[in-house]
């Protein structure tokens, strides 16, 4: 067995710690992006459901508005038979 200097066995030992430390940062980088990832999917799902809520409320409208027209043009008729008499 090899006997190290001890400055030797500090860089070793500082080597280790640093690769560790980089390893360390490493996990945390893909904890971050996969929280990132996670945050990100939320988002999309959130767009998505607003979008269809926003179709449901057009379509909503688009039937209140048929409505109307129909009334209106009910109550136009109304006033024209009302008119020739």
């Amino acid at each position: 067995m090899k006997l190290m200097s001890l400055p030797s066995l500090g860089t070793t030992l500082a080597n280790g710690i640093t690769g560790g430390a980089g390893f360390a940062t490493k996990l945390a980088g893909a904890s971050s992006g996969s929280s990132f990832m996670s945050q990100m999917q939320g988002v999309q799902a959130e767009m998505q459901q607003n979008q269809v809520d926003k179709a449901k409320l057009d379509a909503e409208n688009q039937r209140i508005n048929g409505i109307a027209d129909s009334a209106a043009q009910a109550g136009s008729a109304a006033a024209q038979v009302k008119i020739q008499y």
